[in-house]
């Protein structure tokens, strides 16, 4: 049977952090896989979760499944943070979370439940998007198409951006990034959000919403508007959610699709329906991560730990993006990094090809992914000197 197979490309990110792992050069430099690093090039565990993690630990009494639907507790802290100006929603039924694995589960729960309840509509994402978004729709069966976000210049550009969705067919599927868009790190502005809704309103389209680094653009507050806003004036959308980067548990896999509905029947009938489909997939989702962010969202001292840890995350991205202009402006190659100046979050695109990721890798072991996005936070003053002028050397006017 296996012969008939052909062969495959392995995943890009990971053989990229493959391959930077096994580089013995002293001055490699990671800047691929979304990780969230401190200034020493670490990926920490943050102390809430390791406070959270202890409790829980110490206090098991059984490792018995929770349901398809996941853990209940996690399920509506997850609601509650991203709904709390609206609890109205979540008191009324038209709002509830099923744990997923990872915000990539999530994705592909929304994907497997759009097709079956909407078989024939096509789905909208970003160009360019987080690359997983076109592989999972497209796996399902679903017709995915682009609608553009970035301008000849690498800028963000709106007005064709919102005119390209205007274009959309009725009643078809629009992907968004909610915040610290991946990869370009531009977000849209409250009045632009305010514009996009209008057309999505107008044209009757779907949105599933892409929350992936909540807190970690423009902090836990401000990074939800698009959802609130959306909330107040359509019926239905789902928000895809990941606790990989805020709360560091990436190899744990937490996530949830927060489904908004247009009313508690619609939503009971969805849940069974989610429920179903996580069933056949998975059975039911693994709890102990979800245990944590359940524990720490749940407890008052726990939280503020948490939000303050999520805060100084947030700056030392910041702080990694100045020190990476301040060293291109310092190095007179601020063209190639002009992006980085406008975006938020961890990533940012340099204007660098295929080949010249290669070269960059092979000779001065700066590991990227091919498309040229960087992760800010692989960026410190130990090293920043040697990005930019490794970077330069090659796309240096």
């Amino acid at each position: 049977m296996f012969e008939s197979l052909e062969m495959t490309h392995p995943d890009p990110i990971l053989t990229l952090s493959e391959h930077f792992m096994s580089d013995t050069n002293s001055r490699k430099v990671d800047l691929g896989i979304g990780l969230y690093k401190d200034e020493n090039g670490n990926t920490p565990v943050m102390e809430s979760v390791k406070v959270a993690e202890s409790s829980i630990v110490a206090g098991a009494v059984d490792k018995t499944y929770k349901g398809s639907s996941g853990l209940d507790g996690f399920c509506d802290a997850i609601s509650w943070l991203l709904f709390r100006e609206r609890s109205n929603l979540i008191e009324d039924g038209r709002v509830f979370s099923v744990q997923t694995i990872g915000g990539t589960g999530a994705i592909r729960l929304a994907a497997d439940f759009i097709k079956q309840i909407a078989p024939n509509k096509g789905v909208w994402v970003s160009d360019p998007t987080w690359g997983n978004h076109v592989d999972i729709f497209s796996h399902v069966g679903m017709q995915v198409s682009y609608y553009p976000y970035q301008g000849s210049g690498g800028d963000l550009n709106f007005p064709v951006m919102l005119e390209s969705i205007r274009e959309i067919p009725e009643g078809d599927v629009v992907v968004f990034h909610g915040c610290g868009h991946n990869p370009t790190g531009f977000d849209l502005s409250k009045c632009q959000w305010d514009a996009v809704l209008e057309v999505v309103k107008e044209r009757g389209l779907f949105p599933v919403i892409d929350m992936a680094y909540h807190g970690l653009a423009n902090g836990l507050c401000d990074d939800v508007y698009c959802v609130e806003l959306f909330s107040d004036y359509l019926d239905e959308m789902l928000i895809a959610y990941s606790c990989s980067k805020n709360f560091g548990l990436y190899r744990d896999r937490v996530g949830a699709l927060v489904v908004l509905g247009k009313s508690r029947d619609s939503c009971v009938k969805a849940k069974l329906h989610l429920a179903r489909l996580a069933r056949v997939s998975i059975s039911s989702p693994a709890i102990h991560g979800a245990l944590i962010v359940s524990e720490i969202l749940s407890s008052p001292d726990l939280n503020r730990m948490w939000v303050e840890e999520l805060k100084l995350m947030s700056l030392r991205i910041k702080a990694a993006r100045q020190v990476l202009v301040n060293e291109a402006r310092k190095q007179g190659c601020d063209d190639v990094f002009i992006n980085v100046c406008n975006g938020v979050g961890l990533f940012s695109l340099i204007p660098a090809r295929r080949e010249d990721v290669g070269v960059l890798r092979e000779l001065f072991c700066i590991y990227m992914l091919d498309s040229g996005r960087i992760n800010l936070s692989g960026v410190n003053n130990d090293n920043v000197g040697h990005v930019v002028s490794s970077i330069n050397t090659l796309l240096g006017k």
